[in-house]
């Protein structure tokens, strides 16, 4: 079993709690806390991991087909330059 970042973080916290307070204070207090951290994680807008990875390989395909045709567009417009210079070669000919 996989446990969320957010277990992983507080369960030694909660352990803390349980072996130093009476059960109803340490209860208390835990519950609290639960509460305070998901409403932090809630306002962060976070993401799973898979989801984030997936637009990371897309943004990465897209970079490469922006660079590709960046090239592609280079190299036209080196060709037209070359293709009417020369055609003004010819004309002044």
């Amino acid at each position: 079993m996989h446990l969320d970042p957010f277990t992983t973080i507080l369960r030694p916290i909660m352990q803390l709690l349980d072996q130093t307070l009476p059960k109803n204070l340490a209860d208390s207090l835990k519950a609290d806390i639960e509460d305070k951290a998901q409403s932090l994680f809630k306002q962060m807008a976070l993401v799973p991991k898979h989801e984030f990875e997936a637009q990371e390989a897309l943004l990465q395909t897209l970079e490469a087909h922006i660079e590709a045709l960046e090239k592609r567009l280079s190299q036209l417009e080196k060709s037209s330059a070359n293709k009417s210079h020369l055609g003004a070669d010819n004309v002044e000919g």
